[in-house]
């Protein structure tokens, strides 16, 4: 027994041991990941590491979504030969330690000040977190900055920079500098070819006055040694020369790539003519091409820019481009440098490049001499030869009536043509006032004094705007220039204006005043707003005016008359003024009229037929021999003799096909029998009718033909099978039958139908076919069914009319039976509608009008809500939605194409004050100017809701239009087809 014991504790003891290994074992020691990964998450339930088999297909420890590492500290940056050591010491401007999921550190650099690290800019990288040093081969000074890069590919911020450091010299200058002495030359031992090229500068040359710019046409071993260095600039074929000069603008973000040529000696003041020819590829993307010049005094500093700037058009064929530049004070040197200025894409070509002093070897450069290089008064009339100054040589407006003598200055002096537009105080547009917008100064030198009237900022779209102030019992204008006019010409005048919110007791006027030949004043004709808007808003006012008999002269003029008013105050503001001739023909009744308003034209007895302007109704009658066949009036009502329709026919918002589908179609197939088919006790096959079934639709299946039993007694029974798509036999499902007593041998006629939806057939192919036997007669009997040509049988499927669903129900006639179901069609028009700014706030500006989309910032993305009245509520409470439609009116679309209206649903039963609805969306393209009714079953499907948004929240402008709302011509509606 002891021994028992003691071998029982022995085992508990073993299984104690095992337990305690086991729980301290790592629960994957002894697990394995087949064909799989093991993602690791963070305490937020971000991924941040992916162990094992990768998407494509590799295995590995991906690590992802790390946070930035830290910026490395500034690199050290040193002078070598060649160019310049970037060193990083390992350490971190924000940590103690490299983080530990470490990759490396990139080095950038750039001739650029506060320049951004980006894929241009990177030289080479530093894989250990220790730090380390790269040489970067460079011929001009560079900045140096840093990033770290961590294994999840994310950078750190840029570190400081360092910089600028340029390539060390191979020897020292002190070494070189005296080295070699004139008395250590041989006579003759400096020959050409010991010269290296482009080392005997401005310091060695007495530069004359020619093109000083070296190998202008870029064809000599000068540009070959420049841009030998180079990977961007590169020879190409010249404009009228064999070679011309290349430079790629390919970066992903915009850079100037420029080229330094040369540099020359000037002084303060000098000047001098650039120009150049250039030319860009089809596929160039930049701001500019440059040719210029930098300034520069005696320590180097930059003190501005002299720069010939050619703006190209891609693809295009060679252009030049001069400019005249002048040294500012300070200058000493200028450098030569060629520059595509802020290029992202393509090619730029330069060509035929030239600097030249602007007076040089006597010679003055033509334009060179301005007003700026003569002194006040130094050219006076005997030192001009005569008839030698034409309107040429005279810069626009220079010669003011300042500089004419009174009565000097007559037609015979004016050469013919030489006067354009740009001598005179004209407008240029065909509009006869000369300061419509009182912006040029005319119209405020002319008032000047004038209390009553001022010039003052604020105009309609335009920087100014006259002010006339009322004045009690007075009335206060402002006439134009004169312009010559002729009788029975025709103008069209209008003008913007406003009015203080405080102006009472006058009338706003516009008119032109006709003269004749003398000046004496023969009448006006215009505008007169006798009941202005005072609301402080801009209003524009119009009018075609005709010039009377014995009017030569006409001039415009607008005014504030407050004649017979004692309390007549504020202010009435005006702009925009505009007088501008008709384009007509002649006479008063068939013609034609061009206006800033648009096109009139007018038939035979002078009225209008046609009228296609702005701020009036359009219309268009057209006319067969004077007589009318077509018209389209100003409501958009249509009437025409015939018409055919290429596309769709809409009527009221439906498709013609809808109002059609709402009829029987009729027979859909048909067959008649005249010969006889006979039957025992045993099913047996008659007729086969087939047909193709739609779901939308509502058939009837017909047979009546003869029976003829062969003895009295018994009953035939007659099944209507169907087959489908499929040959039907006698064992296809049934769909009908009927039985008929056949009590005396003869013929009967005998009728079997049934009706039956298209969506109970199923859509598609349905082959019918009618089987007949005869039962519970004597033995032997038989039966047979037939028809002949004057009594022909038949077989028919007849299309009654669109899908009707199953309303009724059992009544045993106690008359406590629920009423049956019942199908309802109703339509409802819209309660209330609007528009909603940045689909938040109601928006009041647009009224019940329904905006949807993005336009501009102002009112951001843009949504509507449409509601309809509390008896769609009421008539849906315990129905079940059929079908619902709704009927919109687009009036406007970003694109006269049309647009695409995105519907959903709401449960408003009032106007909210901000804009909330289901995320359920329909997309339907629409037309401009197209109201029609839509299927929008599948976001209205429920009974809970009340109305429908226009809410697209997408950007494009495709989705930006505007759907007539609740009070507008065409208001939405709503139609629900419903069973209660």
């Amino acid at each position: 027994m002891a021994n028992d014991l003691a071998k029982l504790a022995a085992r508990i003891a073993a299984l104690e041991r095992r337990l305690t290994q086991q729980t301290r074992t790592s629960r994957l020691a002894y697990s394995s990941l087949e064909n799989g990964a093991l993602d690791v998450y963070d305490e937020n339930g971000a991924l941040r590491a992916v162990i094992g088999q990768q998407p494509d297909g590799t295995t590995a420890v991906n690590i992802v979504n790390a946070p930035p590492p830290p910026p490395p500290s500034q690199p050290t940056a040193v002078s070598v030969l060649g160019g310049i050591a970037a060193t990083w010491e390992g350490t971190f401007a924000d940590a103690v330690a490299a983080p530990l999921d470490f990759a490396r550190v990139e080095i950038h650099t750039s001739a650029q000040d506060g320049f951004a690290p980006g894929p241009a800019t990177l030289r080479g990288t530093l894989e250990s977190p220790l730090g380390g040093t790269l040489t970067i081969p460079s011929d001009q000074p560079l900045y140096v900055r840093l990033l770290a890069r961590n294994t999840s590919g994310i950078s750190s911020a840029p570190s400081l920079q360092s910089g600028p450091v340029g390539p060390a010299p191979v020897v020292a200058q002190s070494v070189l500098d005296g080295i070699v002495t004139e008395t250590a030359l041989a006579d003759e031992a400096v020959s050409r070819t010991k010269l290296q090229i482009g080392a005997v500068g401005h310091n060695q040359l007495a530069i004359g006055t020619g093109n000083l710019m070296p190998d202008p046409s870029f064809e000599g071993a000068f540009t070959e040694q420049l841009i030998a260095a180079s990977s961007l600039w590169h020879l190409t074929e010249g404009n009228g020369s064999p070679r011309g000069l290349r430079v790629d603008g390919t970066s992903s973000e915009p850079a100037s790539p420029s080229l330094r040529v040369t540099e020359l000696a000037v002084s303060p003041g000098d000047r001098f003519y650039l120009a150049f020819d250039s030319r860009v590829s089809a596929d160039w993307a930049g701001n500019s091409i440059r040719f210029y010049l930098r300034w520069q005094d005696t320590a180097g500093e930059v003190l501005g820019y002299g720069t010939a700037i050619a703006t190209p058009t891609p693809g295009a064929d060679w252009t030049r481009t001069s400019q005249q530049v002048q040294a500012p004070a300070g200058t000493v040197t200028a450098t030569v440098w060629l520059q595509n200025y802020q290029a992202t894409a393509g090619t730029a070509d330069f060509d035929n490049a030239q600097i030249r002093t602007v007076i040089g070897a006597g010679m003055v450069l033509a334009e060179s001499i301005g007003t700026l290089e003569l002194a006040a008064e130094s050219v006076t009339g005997e030192k001009v030869v005569a008839k030698t100054l034409t309107a040429r040589e005279i810069k626009a407006l220079s010669v003011t009536g300042d500089e004419i003598a009174t009565n000097t200055l007559t037609a015979r002096h004016i050469a013919a043509g030489s006067l354009s537009a740009s001598r005179l105080a004209i407008g240029t547009t065909g509009n006869l006032v000369g300061d419509p917008s009182y912006e040029n100064g005319v119209i405020a030198t002319y008032i000047a004094g004038k209390d009553e009237f001022a010039i003052e900022d604020g105009g309609n779209n335009s920087a100014k705007c006259l002010r006339i102030t009322a004045g009690a019992d007075t009335y206060r204008w402002l006439q134009h220039a004169t312009s010559p006019v002729l009788p029975g010409d025709r103008y069209w005048i209008a003008a913007d204006y406003r009015t203080s919110t405080d102006f009472t007791g006058g009338t706003v006027k516009l008119y032109v005043g006709f003269y004749d030949e003398a000046g004496t004043r023969l009448g006006s004709d215009g505008v007169t707003v006798a009941a202005p808007v005072t609301d402080g808003t801009w209003q524009r006012i119009s009018k075609i005016v005709t010039i009377p008999a014995g009017a030569s002269l006409g001039n415009v003029r607008v005014g504030v008359d407050a004649t017979g008013s004692t309390t007549a105050t504020g202010r009435v503001y005006f702009d925009n003024l505009e007088c501008r001739s008709l384009l007509t023909t002649p006479g008063t009744g068939a013609r034609a009229e061009l206006s800033p308003q648009g096109l009139r034209l007018y038939d035979e007895s002078g009225d209008e037929a046609v009228s296609l302007t702005t701020g009036s109704p359009n219309y268009l009658t057209l006319t067969n021999d004077g007589t009318a066949v077509a018209t389209i009036d100003q409501d958009g009502n249509t009437g025409v003799a015939d018409l055919s329709v290429a596309g769709r026919l809409t009527i009221a918002g439906d498709p013609i096909e809808t109002y059609l589908s709402g009829f029987a179609r009729g027979l859909v197939a048909v067959d008649y029998q005249a010969t006889s088919v006979s039957a025992g006790t045993t099913d047996y096959g008659y007729v086969e009718l087939s047909f193709d079934a739609d779901t939308s639709r509502m058939y009837r299946v017909v047979l009546d033909c003869y029976a003829d039993p062969s003895a009295a007694g018994g009953e035939l029974v007659l099944a209507l099978k169907d087959g489908g798509a499929s040959t039907p036999t006698i064992s296809s499902t049934q769909i009908q039958s009927a039985i008929f007593p056949m009590p005396t041998a003869g013929y009967s006629r005998i009728h079997m139908e049934t009706i039956r939806s298209g969506a109970a057939f199923g859509a598609g192919l349905h082959r019918l076919l009618i089987t007949f036997r005869c039962q519970n007669g004597p033995s032997g009997q038989t039966v047979r069914l037939f028809g002949g040509s004057n009594y022909p049988g038949l077989m028919y499927v007849e299309d009654v009319g669109p899908y009707i669903p199953e309303t009724g129900q059992y009544n045993t006639g106690g008359g406590t039976t629920t009423p049956p179901k019942k199908t309802y069609t109703k339509t409802y028009s819209a309660s209330w509608s609007g528009s909603y700014a940045n689909r938040g706030a109601y928006n009041s500006y647009y009224g019940n009008k329904c905006l949807q989309g993005y336009y501009s910032s102002t009112n951001g993305m843009q949504a509507s809500l449409i509601g309809f009245p509390s008896a769609l509520a009421t008539d849906l409470s315990g129905a079940t939605i059929q079908k619902a439609e709704v009927y919109l009116y687009f009036d406007h679309w970003y694109y006269n194409s049309g647009g695409k209206a995105v519907i959903k649903a709401h449960k408003h039963t009032s106007r909210p004050s901000t804009f909330s609805s289901d995320s359920e969306a329909q997309t339907i393209s629409w037309g401009k100017n197209v109201g029609k009714w839509v299927d929008i079953t599948a976001v209205f499907d429920s009974t809970s809701w009340r109305g429908i948004a226009l809410d697209p929240n997408n950007s494009d402008t495709t989705y930006y239009g505007r759907a007539q709302g609740v009070g507008q011509t065409y208001p939405p509606k709503l139609r629900i087809m419903y069973v209660k």
